[in-house]
């Protein structure tokens, strides 16, 4: 197959629909299928996540406003896919849709975050939404309880394929060593939804019992200044460590003893999968979707519930950090669930054969009325004005 999978942000962001992308056209050319990524991107960067050397990385530029979608649309004809893939979360799925329909070539839209948040934020709302998939060949979802935000006629459209990660190159010890500290880590973009203060609030709690256990924050974001003076407020100068950004968290994880992700919505989170990769027994709320399709409670990792109840994820915490046997028994189950179900040559097994069922299925059929729709303006802008 020729594929063109477009990442709109690849170029400036190390986010996960882009880590998501780059991790799908790498598979796939490394199964022998020809990749080419587009990016929206007038300054021409090279991808911040790493390609494969035979992918080719186009850049979709437009020199006047408002004709980015004839500039997809010419780009795409003249690379010829047998597929486009389109990844993200907003309308730009509406841009794919179009141009892809406009060259007649089959499209597969990806959806990577939970659907009720953008709408709740008004970057994509329902309507959109539906519109863009209706113009889908298929649809790809992250987790099954997603499918029940689109109408019964898209239904058959859907398939879900979860995502992956790379293999954990060294294993964590989740006993932590015989007579140092220990590491309760999380990983996640400074911002509201990921619930950090709550996090912080919640360790403060159970800190005094554990005087052995740090906490330690890797990444960054609006509220990293906030999180930095709410751990000062609460007397854990000297038990949170704040590691900003990092390029490679994959250290990170294998010095650690426990992973925790207190967010409140997430797609189907990728540091958690990290976390599953490293042994680590994984701890978030029940309602997240995406950490309780991950997360088999009490198997591979804990399940705390109501994020608005105070205390719910300390006892939790408590309950882990207090019992290395435990921590073991959830960390080896949760590996073995990543090699089984997450892997990479998994999940791109997966991948490909949605991608392969989609070209022989080919262009989404349009409704009647937008066929004499379209066929009508065609004819308009193809008049000449007297």
């Amino acid at each position: 197959m020729k594929l063109c999978v477009i990442v709109p942000w690849i170029t400036q962001s190390r986010g996960g629909t882009e880590n998501v992308g780059h991790a799908m056209a790498n598979a796939m050319a490394g199964r022998g299928h020809e990749v080419h990524v587009l990016t929206f991107d007038p300054e021409r960067q090279p991808a911040r996540w790493p390609l494969a050397a035979d992918i080719r990385l186009h850049h979709v530029t437009a020199t006047e406003p408002g004709r980015q979608d004839d500039a997809l649309m010419l780009l795409l004809a003249s690379i010829g896919p047998d597929l486009v893939v389109g990844l993200h979360m907003n309308r730009t799925f509406l841009q794919y849709v179009r141009a892809a329909r406009r060259v007649g070539i089959p499209v597969v839209l990806s959806e990577h975050i939970d659907p009720h948040f953008p709408r709740r934020i008004g970057t994509f709302t329902e309507p959109e939404r539906w519109a863009a998939f209706q113009g889908a060949t298929r649809i790809h979802l992250l987790v099954d309880a997603f499918r029940e935000t689109l109408p019964a006629h898209l239904q058959p459209r859907i398939r879900v394929v979860p995502n992956t990660v790379p293999e954990a190159p060294v294993q964590a010890d989740p006993d932590g060593p015989e007579d140092g500290r220990c590491t309760l880590v999380t990983v996640a973009r400074l911002v509201p939804r990921k619930n950090m203060r709550r996090l912080l609030q919640e360790f403060a709690s159970v800190a005094p019992a554990h005087p052995d256990w740090v906490l330690r924050v890797v990444g960054d974001g609006p509220l990293r200044g906030t999180l930095e003076r709410d751990a000062a407020a609460l007397g854990l100068e000297t038990r949170v460590e704040f590691a900003g950004e990092l390029d490679d968290v994959y250290p990170e994880l294998a010095r650690a003893q426990a992973f925790v992700l207190p967010s409140l919505f997430e797609g189907f989170p990728m540091v958690s999968l990290e976390a599953m990769a490293h042994g680590l027994p994984v701890v978030g709320y029940r309602l997240c979707n995406g950490i309780n399709v991950q997360v088999l409670h009490e198997e591979t990792g804990l399940l705390a519930e109501r994020p608005t109840e105070a205390g719910g994820l300390a006892r939790t915490l408590d309950r882990l950090m207090g019992d290395a046997a435990l921590r073991r028994r959830l960390g080896a189950a949760g590996r073995a669930r990543y090699r089984a179900d997450y892997a990479p040559d998994v999940v791109a097994a997966r991948w490909e054969e949605l991608f392969t069922e989609a070209v022989a299925a080919g262009p989404a059929p349009r409704p009647e009325l937008e066929t004499r729709l379209e066929a009508a303006l065609d004819r308009l802008v193809h008049t000449e004005t007297p």
